[in-house]
């Protein structure tokens, strides 16, 4: 295999935090437990003998929580199984209020990629993500990002966008630029077409848009905004990093807490692979379990098959495909099809 992706949640779906619009919350187990070191060492030896570049992807819930000793353990397993061919990448996103001087450097030390859940300025950002106290954390998240930032770690931003937060769309993008983060990422919710945070692909059509506009005004090349930039990478000929325009899919699990395997967060609901206590990684790979969620996911509707951006596109991430009555379904189109082939259009004009 030439690349894996293990998106690993060491505290599964707890988490510090009492966020409004948390699509995880209902997955969260009864009690708390830390990933165990036997079963992390098992993990990483099965995935170097699949791969000789292996990406791990570190998640919540908050994966911070499981302490800054459990990645020290983490990196001593990985030295005793990485040879000179083996490479691996980590990444982590977190909320950063338990980010200290000794955790960042660790970050620092060892090239992790630290990314950082900010939806915007102190308004809109305490709006939804909130300690069980209803206290908005946003003065915890930039105390966080500026420890990190004093060891020259400047973390990229992913905003969740929801309905509660879309009027303030431009303004947060100037709080960013203004507070000096340089890349960005929106990732809007989109967990039915009914609840009170969903946002629609038109609404999310004039967002980007609006982003799009000002990010030109701005005219920084060091300031990247995924939504953008995914476009104009492909235009480069280069890889896009999204793994839902990737079509990467079947290059990806998810492990949790409990050893239970799936093939992404976002899909743990509608497909398993087992638990990794009773398996071997090897074994996910050819079980009919995999084999049919791959056929799903490749599915190409009769839309997409002569779109000029389906390279780009893969008709979007399983998890947020929809039939004709709204319906999550691995064989609908992509929720935001229409938003992503206007902003294709518009960025093909510049």
């Amino acid at each position: 295999m030439k690349e894996l992706t293990l998106q690993i949640k060491p505290v599964g779906n707890h988490c510090n935090l009492n966020c409004s619009y948390c699509y995880a919350a209902p997955f969260k187990s009864s009690k708390f437990s830390i990933l165990n070191e036997n079963l992390l060492d098992k993990i990483i030896k099965e995935a170097f003998e699949l791969t000789d570049n292996l990406i791990v992807s570190w998640h919540g819930g908050e994966p911070m929580m499981a302490g800054l000793n459990f990645y020290k353990n983490y990196i001593k397993i990985v030295n005793k199984y990485k040879t000179q061919s083996k490479k691996v990448y980590n990444m982590i996103q977190t909320n950063a209020i338990l980010v200290t001087d000794e955790f960042a450097e660790f970050f620092k030390q060892n090239n992790f990629i630290v990314s950082v859940s900010l939806d915007g300025d102190k308004l809109s950002h305490n709006k939804n993500r909130l300690f069980n106290s209803e206290i908005g954390s946003f003065d915890k998240v930039m105390e966080g990002i500026n420890i990190l930032r004093n060891h020259k770690i400047n973390p990229p931003i992913i905003a969740t966008v929801s309905q509660n937060t879309y009027d303030y769309g431009v303004k947060n993008f100037e709080f960013f630029v203004k507070n000096g983060f340089k890349e960005i990422k929106y990732s809007p919710v989109y967990d039915s077409a009914t609840d009170n945070f969903s946002i629609s692909s038109n609404k999310w059509d004039k967002y980007l848009i609006n982003i799009l506009k000002k990010w030109l005004e701005f005219q920084n090349s060091e300031i990247k905004v995924r939504e953008i930039d995914e476009i104009l990478m492909w235009y480069a000929g280069t890889t896009t990093s999204l793994c839902s325009n990737r079509g990467m899919c079947s290059k990806w699990i998810s492990i949790d807490e409990q050893g239970n395997i799936y093939p992404c967060e976002y899909l743990r609901s509608t497909t398993s692979y087992g638990n990794i206590k009773e398996t071997e990684l090897k074994n996910v790979f050819l079980s009919e379990s995999y084999k049919n969620f791959v056929k799903k996911i490749n599915y190409i509707p009769k839309k997409c098959k002569n779109c000029k951006i389906f390279n780009i596109c893969h008709n979007g991430c399983p998890a947020t495909r929809v039939n004709t009555h709204d319906e999550l379904t691995h064989e609908g189109i992509y929720v935001y099809c229409e938003q992503r082939k206007h902003l294709f259009n518009e960025i093909e004009k510049i």
